[in-house]
């Protein structure tokens, strides 16, 4: 079995010569911020919740168009997949069967939490690669497609030259990850509309099929891959990331200085009532996302404002700690 920081995967038939293997891939209730890897606690049900929300993308997903590696879900957490081969030292294109080792960001709102912000500031992407936004909406008035690495210690944004070379892909099968990531945002964002969510960026997986045609894989649709609004609140694992201050700022600094990450410091664990307050956040967007109905949108509601009461109960204890 292989783990990653929120899943893990039993592989039941390895893919091999150009055609998709099979294996079933169960969410947990980990999660990781900031690319710290695997953090201190567990957050109870999590892994249930963005199954059943990544069931439903697929179902959604599918009638859109967009072919998927699911095959059927198998358990409360965990689905059966089509798996596909990885190879990041062959000498030409990534092949039928294969992942493509790029992870696409599509973006169709830029809040102030935003790396783009940053990363204009800092010199390192041209504004005018940014659409304009719609006046009074606060959306962009295109949908924003960005490449990053997946494969390396920390995930780095990659122009389109670099994209194709780590991606081992030619220009047009760029093309084509660009439109398909602007039909899964289109996908995604509308059934936001539906629920009464606002949806701000996501980001997916893509590999070929047996075919060479565009596959999406891993999923879609979670709160762990998209930034989810309720009004003004983040959904999503913003909520998490807001709960360890600092963060951010001391793994860019890691990285900067090259420490390896087995040598980063434990965060500590997080408040228990906060944790338990995230869970119900998770169980109640899941309910949302799958049953849309007013009750759940009234529990999601109520889990925010929990969430946020503890919050601001919590802090004079974190600026004590600093």
């Amino acid at each position: 079995m292989k783990q990653w920081s929120t899943k893990d995967l039993h592989v039941i038939r390895p893919a091999a010569d150009g055609r998709a293997g099979d294996a079933v891939l169960t969410f947990t209730d980990r999660y990781s911020v900031f690319d710290h890897g695997v953090m201190p606690d567990l957050v109870p049900g999590k892994g249930r919740a963005s199954c059943a929300m990544a069931v439903r993308s697929f179902a959604l997903l599918e009638r859109a168009g967009v072919a998927t590696h699911f095959v059927e879900q198998v358990a409360d957490d965990a689905i059966r997949i089509r798996l596909l081969d990885l190879d990041l030292d062959g000498p030409g294109q990534t092949g039928p069967a294969q992942l493509i080792p790029l992870q696409v960001v599509y973006r169709r709102q830029l809040r102030p939490e935003s790396s783009v912000h940053r990363r204009v500031a800092a010199g390192d992407l041209d504004p005018a690669s940014i659409p304009p936004v719609e006046p009074g909406t606060g959306r962009l008035e295109s949908v924003m497609v960005e490449f990053t690495s997946k494969f390396e210690e920390t995930d780095r944004f990659l122009d389109t030259a670099e994209a194709a070379r780590v991606g081992r892909v030619a220009p047009e099968d760029l093309t084509g990850l660009t439109e398909r990531a602007r039909r899964v945002c289109t996908v995604v964002d509308e059934h936001c509309a539906t629920v009464g969510l606002t949806l701000v960026d996501g980001k997916a997986e893509y590999g070929f099929d047996e075919r060479r045609g565009l596959m999406l894989v891993d999923h879609a649709g979670t709160p762990d891959e998209n930034r989810f609004y309720l009004d003004d609140t983040p959904v999503c694992k913003e909520l998490l990331r807001a709960l360890h201050p600092g963060l951010r700022e001391r793994v860019q600094g890691w990285v900067r200085e090259g420490l390896p990450r087995s040598r980063w410091p434990r965060p500590e664990p997080l408040d228990p009532e906060l944790v338990a307050a995230v869970a119900e956040v998770y169980a109640a967007l899941a309910q949302l996302w799958v049953a849309g109905t007013p009750a759940a949108r009234d529990r999601l509601s109520a889990a925010v404002e929990t969430y946020r009461a503890g919050c601001a109960a919590a802090a004079p204890a974190r600026e004590e700690l600093r």
